[in-house]
């Protein structure tokens, strides 16, 4: 009984894109040590539980949990798989790494500005959008234009986004009317 749960959480993880050393994560395993992990703690377990038109950043230096709170979040939903795709339906979890890896994919096409809009369209209206590790993909400048393109896009659609971020990162990235929209902003 115990190994078909664990099965069925490593299967939900791999379909979510959630990385290997995140499969077992749960809020109730996540130690908040401090006011800012508390307060991120809490923000998520709202977010996820709370499905409605949000946007959370959570910004804090490597180490203290921010990708574990976000699988945490997103491993909790009861998500709706699309077998035939082998994909959720309900979410999309990507760190900006991988997303800008997916954005460049698209500039080897001769339809290149077709293909990355479709890129970003996608994203824009998955149900849920989870991106994470934002600063890291080498390209300040393309992460802040996809981000200004999809929160916006997201927030007049009423869809819940989280982003999470270091300090550095946040405040460089995201521009004054992200942080407006924002429902929450926690710094760990």
């Amino acid at each position: 009984m115990m190994g078909d749960v664990k099965r069925k959480q490593i299967e939900k993880a791999e379909i979510l894109g959630i990385r290997k050393r995140y499969y077992h994560v749960s809020l109730d395993n996540y130690i908040a040590k401090t006011p800012g992990q508390i307060a991120a703690k809490q923000a998520v377990k709202e977010i996820f539980r709370d499905l409605r038109d949000q946007i959370l950043i959570i910004s804090g230096p490597s180490g203290v949990g921010k990708t574990h709170l976000l699988c945490a979040g997103l491993l909790m939903l009861d998500i709706n798989f699309q077998e035939s795709y082998n994909k959720p339906r309900d979410c999309f979890y990507i760190t900006m790494p991988w997303l800008a890896i997916r954005i460049r994919s698209t500039h080897s096409s001769s339809a290149a500005y077709e293909a990355e809009g479709d890129a970003l369209a996608e994203l824009s209206q998955t149900p849920i959008l989870v991106i994470d590790d934002i600063g890291k993909s080498g390209d300040l400048k393309a992460e802040q234009a996809w981000i200004n393109f999809l929160v916006p896009e997201r927030h007049a659609n009423l869809l819940p986004t989280v982003l999470a971020t270091n300090k550095l990162f946040a405040a460089k990235l995201l521009n004054e009317s992200i942080k407006r929209r924002a429902t929450k902003i926690v710094t760990i």
